[in-house]
């Protein structure tokens, strides 16, 4: 079991079985009520339904505390925000060199953890010597420094996830960025991201000028397409105030040689493909170098597409020409 068998449990957890989630409860002025967070305790990483669900409320102390020597834990880092609040994120690594600076790193950003069917049982049996077996696996096959970045409140990181695709998580996201950037000598990133994931890729894009390669993978480039192409008046959060990469999209400080690749399955039943392929449309638009990738994705709702992202990622990665970059993946049948 690893990452790769999680992505596609998600993938039909999310999707019900080929379906769209089921339509969230109705919401409040400011979203669904939360229960009180769950404590979080940074030498423990918590896979459990509970943390997904409820949220995890860390404290910067015992997120900067040393670990013990010898533990596979991932590392943490905090991060604070001033309209967001701290969190203590986790970065799963390998790959590094032993001194001296990274120059140039892949991060990667898992999916969703709930979806109609709850929290999926290949996450709730994840351990951290699992987590971190796959991406050691996933640093040798991108031949480079390489990051699992843990988006709030699942793989290893304090947050509320039942919160994720509204403007704290990308934000938080970013600083955590920031701060792997100072402790690495990080001066370009290649990034990835799976499903609510690659929104997070997408929202960096608007955020960042140091992204030499993006790679959103049947990734909601507008939550509020999408939600509306399924037929809902908001996200299946229960919230309504998702942030819009597109909206804060520039032509302004970018990486020079910045490439984004929009990967997806046309037929794909869980994120419709137009609500992926805007992303494109706007970066060229604001003369971005932008470019669709339509290839099949796994699972009955065609939405599991982690394995094609990691392979565009390390092709574009690698300088490859674009027309080499998308022949790393097949195409749509």
């Amino acid at each position: 079991m690893g990452l790769r068998l999680l992505a596609l449990a998600l993938a039909a957890s999310l999707a019900g079985c080929g379906k769209a989630p089921p339509d969230p409860p109705p919401a409040a002025p400011d979203g669904p009520p939360r229960p009180p967070r769950l404590p979080y305790v940074a030498a423990a990483p918590d896979f459990s339904a509970s943390a997904v669900t409820q949220g995890l409320r860390a404290e910067r102390a015992d997120c900067e505390a040393p670990r013990a020597p010898g533990t596979v834990q991932g590392d943490t880092v905090w991060v604070e925000h001033p309209q967001h609040g701290g969190e203590c994120l986790r970065a799963w690594k390998a790959g590094f060199p032993t001194h001296g600076p990274a120059p140039r790193v892949a991060v990667f950003f898992e999916g969703d953890v709930w979806g109609a069917q709850g929290v999926p049982e290949v996450y709730l049996a994840l351990t951290p010597r699992s987590v971190q077996a796959e991406v050691e696996q996933r640093a040798e096959q991108m031949a480079m420094p390489y990051v699992m970045l843990a988006r709030p409140g699942i793989f290893g990181s304090s947050g509320d996830h039942m919160q994720r695709r509204r403007p704290a998580e990308s934000a938080l996201v970013s600083l955590a960025l920031d701060a792997l950037q100072r402790r690495h000598g990080v001066r370009e990133w290649v990034l990835l991201g799976q499903s609510g994931g690659g929104h997070v890729v997408a929202s960096l894009l608007a955020m960042r000028s140091d992204v030499l390669c993006a790679v959103p993978a049947s990734a909601p480039a507008s939550p509020r397409v999408r939600w509306l192409l399924l037929g809902y008046e908001r996200d299946s959060t229960g919230y309504a105030d998702s942030y819009e990469p597109l909206e804060h999209l520039r032509a302004e400080g970018r990486h020079p040689q910045q490439r984004v690749f929009v990967l997806g399955d046309p037929e794909d039943r869980n994120t419709p493909w137009a609500s992926q392929v805007l992303l494109a449309g706007r970066a060229r638009a604001l003369g971005l170098h932008a470019r669709e990738v339509p290839t099949r994705g796994q699972g009955a709702a065609r939405h599991g597409l982690e394995d094609s992202a990691h392979a565009v990622a390390a092709a574009c990665a690698q300088g490859l020409a674009d027309d080499d970059v998308v022949r790393s993946v097949d195409p749509v049948n």
